[in-house]
């Protein structure tokens, strides 16, 4: 009896090991939110439901009816449907412009000689026809032209025929044409041998359009074979398309806060990319876990197990940049009392399967927010808990808290977070009109992406689940942050701030030492400035808690003795980069550095701190847009380009604006912002120009 007893404390003992062990071996493992609100979110919501939405919207790439053009389309009707049915009634769909768009109605082509077998039809699979094409109804010979080069359209008479390619339509369309061919069929694909049936939604752009099929690459090695063996092939081609004039359409949903006064959290996934385009990752799995998001937390709410926030969440499903743009433009009262937004992309990729991580981009250093690091820590939370791990004692433990579906993977969470990434909606609440810092959650890479293999067959219900349960977790945790949830969410910036810091300041030291006598002045003085741009940052990263609780002296006093904790790290960092510069030199046998130097124009930099005036805000999305051509020409701006953006000769202009928002950067602060954060940053000289012209356009005084 007595062993059975000892035997039993010897067991629990050894779990409890075990369970210590795991603890220590994990790391953040701390969760931002009470873990029984954590579990909730887990437990209510459901990846195979964000599954099934996606299998219902977009089961595969089909053809768009005129119809769906002249009311609300398929996808608007669904999203506001299903909220109804979760109990969101004030749901509905925004109309917020027209917009003309190309459709393709019907595509076949068929070899005539010395075959007659059909080659491709619009009607099973969509992406066959390139987007932008003319309708058109002939008869032609083929011609191959490899990939395209001036050389290989030379060698061959086009007239009268169609040409057949490996390059991308768009590539080779004008110049094809050009030299006599009628039409194009392109067996182009991103990742032929990883997929040799897949398509890419590509097309033709062009002020002559004629038409282009689009051709899987086992199809086209076998066309291709057949050319380059001589054999005369003719093909009958019938294409018939139209331009359609259509709504852009809104769906949105709003999850009222306690308080009606205070401010609001926003969620974005575009519901379409263009209208032709369905892809089930690109970006319907975005906009089915947004759904999830809005059904979990409105059913945790309305149940009362959850306790509604003081703040409002919003959701919007729009048209990527065409619908998020106009609704910024149109709602600049509800953007003025935004904190934050969060961007689902791209987010139920099977990861395993693809060789993908699931990823955060966090803001950049002209938006600096907490959001980042509150995100950031249920991404670490998230994959601490979803792995299984050889621990202290004996055993394999499980996820200490899994997040799997019914129907999906049990991998381990991949995830990884990097620096800030646009191209997406995000970016519109980020502009320097707008002023809400955003980030973006998306996998990547995506081998289907763009093409006609994103299907529903390549997401995963696990993935769908743990994207769901990271952006509810996110984005409840700041609506419904009172003053102690704010002071933790400052500890939590302060403690990630601090890694940072030395992590580049490790960076930069393995750079001191691999530096040259010629390079180490150069060497030394990157380290110093970079510590000087990360402390700007986290310092200013940490004053944006300050929003949640305004009128707390408390928060006040603990942000400030945060922010005075990472100015004495960066002091020490700063003695370790002193010392490795004077063991390099040593070691070099070259004097050390004494100080560091500034050039005439990084004194003058040093002096000036510009601060965006009003009519940035006033004037709202795209006001880098809005300054006259003659101005950006006189200060030099002009890169003779067009396109968004693309007229500056700054690479990274809007940044650089939005880094004079406070007025406590000074042009040299800027300059350091910017080199710790793209390679291709833009030179002093650059950035002083460019904010002489954003003075003399009235939009920053110094």
């Amino acid at each position: 009896m007595n062993n059975c007893k000892y035997k039993l404390i010897f067991v629990l003992s050894l779990l409890a090991s075990i369970a210590t062990g795991q603890n220590y071996t994990t790391p953040f493992n701390h969760c931002l939110l009470k873990e029984t609100y954590y579990d909730l979110l887990i437990g209510e919501s459901s990846g195979d439901r964000a599954y099934y939405y996606i299998i219902d919207i977009a089961p595969y790439e089909r053809d768009r009816k005129h119809a769906d053009y002249q009311g609300l389309f398929m996808e608007s009707n669904y999203v506001v449907d299903k909220l109804k049915s979760f109990g969101i009634q004030n749901a509905t769909t925004e109309r917020v412009g027209k917009t003309k768009t190309w459709d393709g109605i019907s595509a076949s082509l068929w070899e005539t000689s010395p075959k007659q077998v059909k080659i491709a039809d619009y009607q099973d699979l969509a992406a066959t026809l390139g987007q932008g094409s003319k309708s058109a109804d002939v008869t032609a010979q083929l011609a191959w032209i490899g990939r395209g080069n001036d050389y290989e359209i030379a060698a061959v008479d086009l007239k009268g025929k169609i040409a057949v390619t490996e390059a991308a339509a768009s590539k080779v369309h004008d110049k094809a044409i050009e030299a006599g061919a009628i039409g194009i069929i392109s067996y182009y694909s991103p990742r032929p041998l990883i997929d040799p049936l897949q398509i890419p939604n590509s097309g033709i752009r062009s002020e002559k359009p004629t038409f282009c099929f689009n051709l899987t690459p086992r199809d086209g090695y076998a066309l291709r074979d057949r050319l380059l063996k001589g054999e005369a092939i003719t093909v009958h081609a019938k294409v018939e398309t139209a331009e359609e004039e259509t709504d852009i359409e809104v769906p949105t949903c709003l999850l009222p806060g306690t308080d009606p006064n205070a401010e609001e959290v926003i969620f974005s996934a575009h519901l379409f990319e263009g209208y032709v385009k369905l892809g089930a990752n690109d970006n319907i799995s975005g906009s089915a876990a947004l759904l999830e998001v809005a059904r979990t937390l409105n059913e945790l709410f309305e149940s009362g197990k959850l306790p509604r926030p003081k703040r409002s969440i919003r959701f919007i499903w729009i048209p990527e940049f065409q619908g998020s743009i106009p609704w910024a433009v149109q709602h600049k009262e509800i953007l003025d009392k935004t904190l934050c937004g969060i961007n689902l992309d791209m987010v139920g990729l099977w990861l395993s399967k693809s060789g993908s991580y699931y990823c955060l981009h966090r803001t950049t250093m002209g938006n600096p927010h907490y959001l980042s690091d509150v995100a950031e820590s249920f991404y670490h939370y998230m994959g601490a808990t979803n792995k299984s791990f050889v621990a202290t004692g004996m055993g394999r433990p499980d996820a200490l808290k899994p997040v799997y579906s019914l129907t999906g993977s049990q991998d381990p969470f991949y995830y990884s977070i990097n620096a800030h990434y646009g191209a997406s909606d995000h970016e519109v609440f980020n502009d320097w009109g707008v002023q809400v810092p955003a980030v973006i959650m998306i996998t990547w890479p995506d081998n289907y992406y763009h093409t006609s293999g994103d299907r529903p067959s390549i997401c995963d219900p696990t993935q769908l689940h743990r994207a769901i349960v990271l952006a509810a977790a996110t984005a409840y945790t700041i609506a419904a942050a009172d003053e102690n949830q704010a002071l933790t969410i400052a500890n939590e910036v302060s403690a990630n701030a601090a890694k940072r810091m030395s992590i580049k300041a490790g960076d930069d030291l393995a750079g001191l030492f691999q530096a040259t006598g010629d390079q180490l002045a150069a060497s030394y003085k990157k380290a110093k400035f970079n510590q000087d741009a990360l402390l700007i940052n986290e310092k200013a990263t940490l004053e944006s808690v300050m929003e949640l609780a305004p009128a707390s002296t408390i928060l006040r006093n603990h942000i400030t003795t945060l922010q005075t904790a990472l100015q004495e790290k960066s002091q020490s960092n700063g003695k370790e980069i002193d010392a490795a510069m004077k063991a390099r030199a040593a070691v070099l046998n070259v004097a050390p550095i004494k100080r560091i130097e500034l050039t005439a124009e990084e004194k003058n930099a040093a002096r000036i701190f510009p601060r965006s005036t009003a009519k940035v805000k006033e004037t709202g999305y795209g006001v880098l847009r809005s300054i006259p051509k003659e101005l950006i020409e006189k200060h030099k701006m002009s890169k003779g380009e067009s396109g968004p953006y693309a007229r500056m000769a700054v690479a990274h202009g809007d940044d650089i604006a939005k880094l004079t928002v406070s007025g406590k950067n000074s042009l040299l602060d800027i300059k350091k912002m910017q080199d710790i954060q793209f390679p291709d940053a833009d030179s002093l000289e650059d950035i002083v120009r460019f904010l002489e012209m954003l003075k003399e356009a009235g939009l920053v005084t110094y």
